[in-house]
């Protein structure tokens, strides 16, 4: 009978499609929920200990993972091997229930319950993600369009006509480049309300 081992591991989420329709697969021929799932040093020991060490992806260096540690591809199938439809990916919030809060972005912090199923001398351990529970949530920002590249003259010239406009405001209010301008939001660390303005600022 094949062995199974239930992991509990703690980390960070990136390109979590995991909510509504799965999507194709890489050959395109199935379905599927994934999610990019890079855990801390003690979760790498507990993938390590449960002989799926080897499945990490390190790409460290690479273009679109610089500052990335190794992560695992964490996949869950739209059909059963039996044909039977799959539930998407469980999950949670802090509270364990059930998750509410949007689309969960990159950077977004959490646990990843996972099953790894050992099938046996010289077959690849099966890791099959069984819920999410979200502890830290950055919300999912699309990109609307490409980016471009830091040679590419258009985003030279979006830079300048930026420096431009600082300038011209800072001429105009008297701002001086070594002024702290206060914020007006009240999380800020350089938050002033209006009882720490001098009397002569007109609100």
């Amino acid at each position: 009978m094949n062995k199974r081992t239930t992991l509990y591991l703690h980390g960070k989420l990136y390109w979590a499609k995991i909510f509504g329709k799965p999507r194709p697969n890489y050959d395109g021929d199935a379905n599927e929920w994934t999610f990019e799932f890079e855990p801390d040093e003690d979760s790498v020991r507990q993938l390590e200990g449960a002989g799926i060490g080897d499945r990490l992806k390190d790409k460290r260096g690479k273009k679109g993972y610089e500052g990335r540690e190794p992560y695992l591809t964490l996949k869950r199938s739209e059909l059963t091997k039996d044909g039977e439809k799959n539930e998407h990916i469980r999950v949670v919030d802090a509270d364990n229930k059930n998750w509410n809060g949007g689309q969960l972005g990159n950077l977004t912090e959490a646990d990843v319950k996972v099953t790894v199923v050992d099938y046996g001398p010289r077959k690849k351990h099966g890791v099959y993600p069984v819920a999410i529970r979200v502890l830290e949530h950055v919300a999912y920002e699309p990109d609307e369009f490409k980016p471009l590249a830091d040679s590419d003259p258009r985003r030279k010239r979006a830079a300048e006509r930026r420096g431009t406009e600082l300038e011209e405001f800072n001429k105009d209010f008297g701002i001086d480049d070594d002024d702290v301008p206060f914020e007006t939001d009240p999380k800020h660390p350089n938050f002033k309300g209006a009882d720490d303005l001098d009397d002569d600022v007109e609100l």
